[in-house]
């Protein structure tokens, strides 16, 4: 199966540095890229992400951009009461840059696309004047999107109609408006949770880390109403959740003592759902919201008209902890980029680690959706982990490759794709002889 798109993803401060002309010619000459998306939505966090310094930007150090703003003209007859913000920065604000690519890249014949990232809406914006639409936890306290991290991160609920309406409007605004293959999305389901560490030296355990989805969310009064319509008993599901957050964060005397023996127990995952069924049906619950929440994504490009590829972009290790089920939402999907950057980790149990979850992602596609793997090619990333990446995506039935993120790869691991995948092509065509003899 050869690997038919070569993915790259461009910022629009990319394309005012460098210019968007020189940035597609480096990536095609160097990684033979032949599709370029923007991060049309993009949230805060500094820039390049895992190097104190740009390798080759030739304005500036590095960047942090605002939060969660959207770099096209978005269409307001799209959008209801949440609008997509765009920047207020002198040198980005005014300028189409999703057009600036789209213009680039089809002079070059290279396929296009435009990802929504992980959050949608500002934090600060949406503490102050949306914060009825914001995920909570079964405490009643708003959820960050990513709580390790940056917990002060809002992170709107998906089951929320004016969310949803804002969701459908930012797809269908993007596949209406612009000439586009793909929009790829890495949006931020529900809040997973977050786990104490544990009390062994190598962290939590596998029970550990679903108990500590229940200090996840969502529990507003979206998914209270959703829940009661569905015919779920959500004073139950809430008594229970609130138990098993108050062990995870060890919240109460009790809790503390039943905490102290479960940890020294041969307690399992498999305990956690058997002994709590409105635990379960909370999991469940939201496996649903999330997959119908696919579905109508789906619908919504499939109304636009045009053959638009809905494209869903992994972004956690367990993304079932935040309520996607890959076999149940993939249905609604054409294809699936597999987030996975273990290509930094410079070693071979890195490659491993990708193809693992590489066949995780191929097990629940059907042939006819594609499956596309992300490659780290930035700080750490070796030319010999980049090559055997690109031999794993091809052992686990890839389509594709897609780098992240060209603002901080260096010109060695760019070429280092290019390398594996003439490696893999010498070795397709050894095989193809052999067959024919």
């Amino acid at each position: 199966m050869p690997l038919n798109e070569i993915a790259a993803s461009l910022y629009a401060w990319d394309l005012h540095d460098e210019g968007v002309d020189h940035a597609l010619d480096v990536l095609a000459s160097r990684a033979e890229v032949n599709s370029a998306y923007l991060v049309g939505l993009m949230h805060k966090e500094k820039r390049p992400l895992h190097a104190r310094f740009y390798p080759h930007n030739p304005v500036r150090r590095y960047y942090t951009p605002e939060d969660s703003r959207a770099y096209w003209i978005p269409d307001p007859s799209k959008y209801g009461r949440i609008a997509p913000m765009t920047s207020d920065r002198d040198f980005l604000k005014g300028t189409d840059w999703l057009q600036v690519l789209i213009d680039g890249a089809r002079a070059r014949g290279m396929r296009t696309g435009c990802e929504i990232s992980h959050t949608v809406i500002d934090a600060a914006l949406a503490r102050e004047q949306f914060t009825d639409v914001l995920q909570r936890d079964v405490f009643g306290n708003i959820v960050g999107a990513f709580e390790a991290v940056e917990a002060q991160r809002a992170l709107p609920c998906l089951n929320n109609p004016d969310v949803r309406e804002y969701l459908v409007g930012l797809f269908t605004d993007l596949a209406s408006n612009y000439d586009i293959d793909y929009v790829q999305t890495c949006l931020v389901m529900f809040g997973a949770g977050r786990d104490d560490g544990g009390t062994h030296a190598f962290g939590p355990s596998a029970w550990q880390q679903l108990l500590s989805v229940a200090t996840g969310g969502c529990f507003c009064s979206a998914c209270r109403d959703k829940a009661r319509a569905e015919g779920l008993d959500w004073d139950a599901i809430v008594d229970e959740v609130g138990h098993l957050a108050r062990l995870s964060k060890r919240i109460g005397l009790e809790e503390l003592h039943e905490r102290q023996l479960l940890d020294e127990a041969n307690y399992t995952e498999s305990t956690l759902l058997i002994e709590n069924d409105a635990f379960m049906a909370w999991l469940q619950f939201r496996k649903r919201s999330i997959t119908e929440l696919f579905a109508t994504v789906k619908q919504a490009l499939a109304s636009t008209g045009r053959d638009v590829e809905f494209r869903y972009n992994t972004y956690m290790a367990s993304p079932e902890r935040a309520g996607l089920d890959f076999k149940a939402a993939f249905e609604h999907v054409d294809s699936v980029r597999e987030s996975d950057y273990s290509d930094q980790l410079g070693t071979p149990e890195g490659v491993a680690t990708k193809r693992a979850k590489l066949m995780k992602c191929r097990r629940a596609l059907r042939e006819d959706q594609k499956l596309i793997a992300a490659l780290g090619v930035r700080p750490n990333a070796t030319p010999e982990t980049l090559r055997g990446s690109v031999k794993a995506a091809v052992d686990s039935g890839c389509d594709g490759l897609s780098l992240g993120h060209y603002d901080g790869a260096t010109m060695e691991r760019l070429d280092a794709v290019r390398e594996g995948m003439r490696e893999w092509e010498g070795q397709e065509r050894y095989w193809q002889v052999l067959a024919e003899d």
